[in-house]
């Protein structure tokens, strides 16, 4: 993806072009169609290009209007532009007859001013400074699929895709931040808006910003709607109404001129996406371009993982190319894979080995896009079942199978599960679940919330009261009151933590090889329509992804769907922790900068890993989050 950086000087001092330079370097990557800058009185704004959509290789940014008085720089797809272009040429703003996604952004602006991101859809991360009113205004997608950060001082404001842009600005500390290294190593999330850099904040998706001299003002802009509900008499028009979205969204994330790739599992979820390009080929209804490439990881030593009885001729039949990718010897701690860890964020995927051989594959062979299905469990599966609504409407067979297999699951009897389930929905039910959301302040997550937490036992006791203050004080974001459980609590897993972690390091992943990412289920109008739909109709405990298999029905032959089932390759990430990678990992604990700086017990967690390699009780969590923070040390953040 391209990369935007900028800073303001509020006091009016100029920015100088190496202030502007130490924000670049530490992401040239970003840049392979072109590095450009823009500098104003007080102001400076940069712009590394990726050109990826067929608009974008007219774009020049930073785009300046000098009529208006703007300048903007913006990482962005705009997925409903002939929506946006239809509502601007209803007021007095003349366009081209095919503006670039900055043009609509900027034109989106001067019509409707800081109200714009609410008419936008799609990914972005964008800046805009008004030379006139001398004054910022930023905003980012609500499902975080562009990345932004921003310090703010007393007397200069800056902001970067990627934090430690901002940390390598003249000026700033690079420390790094306790409580955020304290909350990571024991297993927790703290508030969304940290990074590991002290005083530089993440921008949270869904939000905008306005910045002054005087100060600034934050808001959400986008939420879902929890009073909107879609009903149908037939079941089967849900999985047309789902299709239909899910091929606007593929289509929406091919429109591209470089040639597109896909990391295609046995599962429903990449499944899904094959199966929709497919038929958005077959029937003409993707620009030009050089066609979808599926990329399937091949297992020869460790067959129990290999997919590729499902995936490749499900490619087939989808009329996609495929490419299969060596997998056996790319488990995690490899000799040599300290170079592929993330310079931004300790945060590190236990497959980044395999991962990343697959995004290299792809590069090579001249992919420039990649597609994945990172939010499609989460969107369209987990273990989320809503029994008020099957007991209300009559459903009473399917509320019996359902609550019987749970009770199997959780060891526990029909009647204990029936009794708390009533409670906790009785519970739900209270007025305070009716209020108007936007009305509802940010919470504090109290002590008795969050439990007991097991704290490891190699961690110092100075992070473990950064993290425990962090656990008791972080501000949480409300949910939507949705009417039903099911449906809050898939909002929060759409957007929880741990894996709003794991898309921001998938981008920064494929930045780092050129390539743009994009994931057709994290498009904010499925993730709407899986939270206004009954969830019965969703998912169910004997019809896993019940809503999505119907609706491959009408894409590809049954026994597809039947077959799908993703397969997650756990014996590799063993085979490198527990014995491939065992020199590694005992180098990084015998040397451990972390230990140095006094963020842990050195011996302690030697013993826990031995104990993990001896096959005795131990927290594989625990010790990949250890290790994980030692490679990214080495990398020297702060």
């Amino acid at each position: 993806m391209s990369g935007i950086c900028g800073w303001v000087n509020w006091d009016g001092a100029p920015v100088l072009s190496d202030d502007m330079s130490q924000m670049i370097r530490p992401v040239a990557y970003r840049g392979p169609d072109g590095i450009s800058t823009w500098f104003g009185d007080r102001t400076a704004f940069a712009h590394l290009a990726l050109h990826v959509t067929p608009e974008s290789r007219h774009e020049a940014q930073p785009l300046e209007d000098k009529e208006s008085g703007l300048v903007l720089v913006a990482d962005a797809r705009i997925d409903n532009r002939e929506e946006v272009i239809a509502q601007l040429r209803g007021t007095r703003e003349s366009l081209k007859v095919r503006p670039t996604d900055a043009e609509l952004i900027l034109a989106g602006y001067r019509a409707w001013g800081i109200d714009c991101p609410v008419h936008l859809v799609g990914d972005f991360a964008f800046a805009i400074w008004d030379l006139r009113q001398r004054r910022l205004f930023l905003a980012r997608d609500p499902m975080a699929m562009r990345t932004l950060h921003f310090r703010a001082e007393p007397h200069r404001f800056l902001f970067a895709t990627e934090a430690r842009q901002i940390a390598a600005a003249s000026g700033v500390p690079r420390e790094l931040f306790l409580p955020a290294v304290g909350t990571y190593l024991a297993g927790g999330h703290g508030s969304p808006e940290w990074t590991f850099y002290t005083g530089v904040k993440r921008f949270l998706p869904g939000h905008a910003l306005l910045v002054e001299a005087s100060g600034m003002r934050q808001w959400r802009f986008w939420s879902p709607d929890p009073e909107v509900r879609i009903r149908y008499r037939d079941e089967n028009d849900y999985a047309d109404h789902f299709a239909e979205l899910m091929k606007h969204s593929v289509q929406a994330r091919l429109r591209s001129f470089r040639p597109a790739g896909l990391l295609l599992s046995g599962g429903v979820d990449s499944g899904t996406i094959a199966a929709t390009a497919g038929w958005l080929m077959a029937n003409g209804r993707l620009q030009a371009q050089s066609g979808l490439r599926a990329y399937s990881f091949a297992w020869h030593e460790l067959s129990e993982c290999d997919e590729r009885h499902i995936s490749g001729p499900l490619a087939q039949h989808c009329g996609l190319s495929i490419s299969e990718v060596p997998a056996d010897d790319a488990w995690p701690l490899k000799p040599g894979s300290e170079t592929l860890v993330d310079p931004e964020s300790p945060f590190l995927h236990g497959h980044y080995v395999l991962l990343e051989r697959a995004c290299e594959q792809a590069r090579e062979e001249g992919i420039g896009l990649m597609l994945s299905g990172d939010r499609g469990d989460l969107v369209g599966g987990m273990n989320l079942y809503d029994w008020p609504s099957l007991l209300w409407s009559g459903r009473w067979v399917s509320l019996f199978r359902e609550m019987h297999t749970i009770s199997r699951w959780q060891n526990r009897s029909l009647w204990r599960l029936a009794r708390g389930e009533t409670v906790r929905t009785l519970r739900e039910a209270a007025p305070f679940h009716r209020r108007t959301w936007g009305s509802l302040p940010p919470f504090r997550r109290s002590a008795t919330s969050t439990g007991q937490h097991r704290w490891p036992a190699w961690l110092s006791h100075e992070l473990i009261e950064y993290a425990r203050d962090a656990q008791e004080s972080a501000w949480v974001e409300p949910v939507p009151p949705f009417p039903s459980s099911a449906a809050r609590e898939r909002y929060r897993f759409v957007f929880t933590p741990l894996h709003m972690q794991g898309i921001e390091s998938s981008e920064r992943m494929h930045a780092r090889q050129h390539q743009a990412f994009a994931d057709p289920w994290s498009d904010r109008r499925i993730v709407e329509f899986a939270c206004q739909l009954p969830q019965r109709v969703l998912n169910r405990v004997e019809e896993p992804k019940r809503l999505v298999r119907r609706a491959l029905k009408n894409l590809v032959p049954t026994h597809f769907t039947a077959n799908m089932q993703k397969i997650v390759p756990t014996p590799l990430f063993d085979r490198g922790l527990r014995d491939n990678g065992q020199a590694l990992a005992l180098s990084l604990i015998q040397d451990s900068q972390a230990a140095r700086r006094g963020f842990l017990d050195q011996t302690r967690l030697h013993d826990s890993y031995q104990a993990l390699c001896q096959r005795r009780p131990a927290s594989v969590a625990e010790i990949w989050r250890a290790l994980s923070f030692e490679l990214w040390l080495r990398q020297g953040p702060g």
